[in-house]
């Protein structure tokens, strides 16, 4: 049970009712259907084909024009490879998909997925962002580690290509199975750590899921090794990895991350959480049972087998034996637990939906005269044209159905206490292509000061000498100029 993505999928379920209850589309409620793909995209497609069934069986056509299911858009997914793979299935059935999180460039590719439309900007902006900040601290000599994954695969290539530009060489580049399910993957994970250890390199662009990379850090605050992490997206904000026991041991991290915006009406929802009226919501349930259920037997020294991970059980309440139902109890945990911030674009992509669908049906302030059963292309057709402003801030879409005019925070976790908070220092504005820093002093964890910690294969060149290029562009000799000839800047 993954919190932030149970967080994620209220905040759209909320955005929904909001928009149901402020009368935006007169006459129209917006319903939904929620699917736990499991992260994986097999269950991801199978949700599928549940969605669309009609008496328990999908209909195979060979003209899907007129083709109108109940449901009309897909939300999600999560991961850029689930992603790919329920777009090439909803290509089939020109039902759009529309993602606050998958970043792979590839998805961009409107020739292999038409339907899919995103929030966020590609990965490709992230990359860009990433090797212009390594470039501004004057880090030219760094580590990856990448997940063996759409997301992982398609980030590298582009860090690759944005490395070379911005005068960044590689020391290493390392791979990680995309899920730990076995002995091998742990025995990759020590092998990883050790060639982070043995590496010159002080600064490890890490392009992983938050899972591989609170594995990876368990064994760097084992063997209590330190450096400069560079987290991707997919973790530059998680607040479980901010929250591990010993983080403060693994050095300085930095991220970019996407536009966030608090709600104190999504804040408040969560407060008092219960399913839509007339409907039901088992993951509503499951949380309430993890929260509030009294299973005092589970934290023994020997917890029976249907008891939850470890994890799981620190969402346990201590009062959780204090209450007769647990599906009547609310409290403020997740407000507390999780940077609900998070979910803005989640809800941008509701408010995206609900624009379009507005548009399509052509509503006023009073009724909708459209066509309530339309065909799904239809809705794809508005989602690429819509332009509304939500939050203070304006979206579209661009021709490769991303949202990208908004670019990037750059965020650092300061030391808070034994844990970590997140702090934004800059920004990068997609347009422009530059890194703007906030201006603050900026206290470095590896340095104690305001002193940008280095990462260089060489140092500077002083003036009257001269580079001697060893294997790559950033290893070099320094030797002096020969007679007749000068240097007089350090480089």
């Amino acid at each position: 049970f993954d919190l932030t993505s149970f967080m994620r999928s209220l905040a759209a379920i909320h955005e929904i009712e909001e928009i149901n209850t402020s009368g935006f589309l007169p006459g129209v409620r917006l319903g939904y259907l929620m699917c736990d793909t499991c992260a994986y995209a097999s269950k991801a497609l199978q949700n599928v084909g549940h969605m669309f069934a009609v008496n328990s069986s999908l209909n195979v056509e060979c003209d899907y024009t007129d083709f109108r299911p109940r449901v009309k858009i897909i939300l999600g997914a999560l991961y850029s490879e689930v992603s790919i793979a329920v777009a090439r299935l909803l290509n089939v059935y020109m039902v759009p998909l529309l993602s606050s999180t998958s970043s792979s460039p590839e998805l961009s590719d409107k020739l292999r997925y038409p339907v899919f439309l995103r929030t966020i900007p590609s990965d490709k902006h992230q990359t860009k962002a990433v090797a212009k900040m390594m470039h501004s601290y004057s880090w030219n000599w760094v580590g990856v580690v990448y997940g063996d994954d759409e997301y992982g695969r398609a980030a590298l290539q582009s860090f690759l290509k944005d490395a070379e530009e911005n005068s960044v060489c590689l020391a290493y580049q390392e791979v990680l199975p995309s899920y730990l399910n076995d002995s091998c993957s742990m025995q990759r994970i020590t092998e990883v750590a050790e060639k982070i250890r043995s590496s010159s390199a002080q600064v490890v662009l890490l392009i992983l899921k938050a899972e591989l990379v609170s594995f990876l850090f368990k064994e760097m605050i084992r063997t209590n090794t330190s450096r400069t992490w560079i987290a991707s997206d997919a973790w530059s904000r998680s607040r479980s990895i901010a929250q591990m026991d010993g983080i403060n041991k693994v050095g300085d991290i930095l991220g970019f991350t996407f536009i966030t915006g608090e709600s104190e009406s999504f804040d408040n929802y969560l407060k008092n959480l219960t399913a839509t009226p007339g409907g039901y919501n088992h993951f509503i349930e499951e949380y309430k049972n993890l929260r509030f259920n009294c299973t005092s037997e589970c934290f023994s020294n020997k917890p029976p087998p249907y008891c939850p991970t470890p994890d799981l059980l620190k969402i346990k309440s201590v009062n959780a034996c204090n209450f007769k139902d647990p599906q009547e109890q609310n409290d403020d945990y997740l407000v507390k637990a999780l940077d609900t911030s998070e979910a803005f674009l989640t809800k941008v992509a509701v408010r995206a939906i609900a624009n379009a669908i507005k548009n399509l049906l052509e509503c006023n302030s009073s009724a909708c005269f459209g066509e309530i059963n339309f065909p799904p292309w239809k809705l794809l057709k508005e989602l690429r044209m819509v332009k509304f402003k939500f939050g203070n801030h304006n979206f579209s879409f661009d021709l490769n159905g991303d949202d990208f005019e908004n670019g990037y925070d750059l965020i650092m976790w300061e030391k808070d206490g034994h844990h970590r908070r997140f702090q934004r220092i800059g920004r990068y504005r997609v347009c422009h292509k530059q890194i703007e820093l906030d201006g603050k002093n900026v206290i470095w964890l590896s340095t104690a000061n305001t002193t940008t910690p280095q990462s260089r294969c060489s140092d500077r060149c002083a003036p009257g000498s001269v580079k001697k290029i060893l294997n790559v562009s950033c290893c070099y000799n320094c030797t002096q100029c020969e007679e007749g000839t000068y240097a007089d800047t350090s480089g």
